[in-house]
């Protein structure tokens, strides 16, 4: 049976992980990618006597180098040729979503765009023409629901017949304007002086370097022993545009994104009532608000001591007993002690079960503190709590996303350090990681 590789690429909260769940149902696997913290999720289904073995991909707002998430959904696209990349995003917020999606497409590779949560944006009101979207972006566009089921069929047989070769798509290419001349000296550059720019779409390349990449420069510098020549030379084609244009070259490139994000969205969304705001959109002039919004975090840090610490101890009074039943069964079973020594089985056995029974009796806590927090990540608080912490953390050198780890790790009388070191993997910013780790 032939198999083929499929890799969900999105931002953060678009529903990936409930279409991957979808997909591949009980036959998933976790582990973390070779070297790094991130982690990686794996599965697998069957369509049609073919075998499709998905990625799921970290999800993250661009394809950058910046984060360790962002170099390894990045380098998996690039480097582990998937046969296609299902682009999933949040057709409620599709001008930040086609940000994303400009940054896989000009990849190069097979792609396939999924409009999650399309029930959502139709009560929000908004129409989207997914076949002009399709036109537009040159690439398939599937309308769905994962929540519900809709349109799971029309995506696995789309992924069949892209995987058999029966549709291909060729991706729009963005205009970047007054950057164009300079994208096609890098992408001359690269093709005369780099001997391993087949391993990576030369116009990719060229953009990213000509955004100062670190990543790439990186892995050009590593790759080629005169790479010195090369990247000079690129270096001063930036210099040139931003003298010439008066604009950063990575700013430029971003606004133009948007730009063309803001041309597609006016004639292929309508929204019928302009004034209406969302649900989400209201409660977010809440709980971001500057004065109301970390009065609320400080509400929702409350609630999580409260319902986690206090109603957690509460609930191990009965577990308590049972976990003294077994020792006692334990003891009972247990050669009898002597008056000066005891049997080195029964100590044995009773220091193992009072371990097990002293973690075990923490599980109550764990569960509900854990189950809370997932419910925020799912509800998207988590991100809106690093916003609110972000400007007071910067302070003392940590990231917005420090906040988390401080919460599991200190903000409780008993805090466990060693989840709240393992939450630090999400921390983009090497020092900022380093040091909340630290902390």
């Amino acid at each position: 049976m032939s198999s083929s590789i499929v890799a969900l690429a999105g931002q953060p909260n678009c529903g990936k992980s409930t279409l991957f769940n979808a997909l591949t149902g009980a036959s998933q696997h976790v582990a973390n990618y070779p070297g790094v913290t991130v982690e990686k999720k794996s599965g697998s289904y069957k369509h049609k006597q073919k075998k499709f073995n998905v990625v799921d991909l970290p999800g993250t707002y661009s394809l950058t180098s910046y984060s360790l998430e962002e170099r390894v959904a990045r380098d998996f696209i690039l480097y582990d040729d998937p046969e296609i990349t299902i682009n999933v995003i949040d057709a409620t917020c599709l001008k930040r979503s086609l940000f994303f999606t400009f940054q896989v497409l000009e990849m190069g590779k097979p792609a396939v765009l999924v409009l999650n949560m399309m029930d959502m944006a139709e009560s929000q009101g908004l129409k989207i023409d997914h076949e002009n979207l399709s036109k537009r972006l040159g690439v398939e566009v599937v309308p769905a629901s994962m929540k519900t089921g809709k349109g799971k069929k029309e995506l696995v047989d789309l992924i069949l017949e892209v995987s058999n070769g029966e549709k291909e798509s060729i991706p729009a290419k963005i205009d970047y304007g007054a950057m164009e001349p300079y994208l096609r000296k890098v992408e001359d550059l690269l093709f005369k002086e780099d001997t391993d720019s087949k391993d990576y779409p030369l116009r990719w390349a060229a953009i990213k370097l000509m955004e100062g990449d670190e990543g790439l420069i990186e892995v050009i510098g590593e790759r080629n022993a005169d790479s010195g020549k090369l990247l000079e030379v690129i270096e001063k084609f930036r210099f040139d545009f931003e003298a010439e244009t008066g604009n950063p070259a990575e700013m430029f490139i971003s606004s133009r994104r948007y730009e063309v994000a803001d041309d597609l969205i006016r004639t292929c969304v309508v929204k019928k009532d302009e004034n209406k705001k969302s649900i989400s959109d209201i409660i977010d002039s809440f709980v971001c608000h500057k004065f109301f919004g970390p009065l609320f975090l400080v509400g929702v840090i409350y609630l999580l001591y409260y319902l986690s610490i206090v109603q957690g101890y509460h609930v191990t009074n009965y577990t308590w007993p049972i976990l003294a039943k077994i020792r006692s069964i334990t003891e009972s079973i247990m050669p009898a002690p002597g008056f000066i020594e005891e049997p080195l089985i029964r100590s044995f056995a009773l220091w193992f079960v009072d371990s097990v029974n002293a973690l075990l009796n923490y599980i109550p806590i764990f569960f509900i503190l854990f189950g809370l927090i997932a419910f925020l990540e799912d509800s998207g608080y988590m991100p809106r709590m690093a916003f609110i912490m972000d400007r007071l953390l910067n302070r003392f050198g940590l990231h917005g996303q420090s906040t988390l780890p401080m919460v599991l790790g200190g903000i409780y009388v008993g805090g466990c350090a060693v989840p709240a070191v393992m939450s630090c993997k999400g921390i983009p910013d090497e020092r900022s990681r380093l040091a909340t780790i630290l902390i």
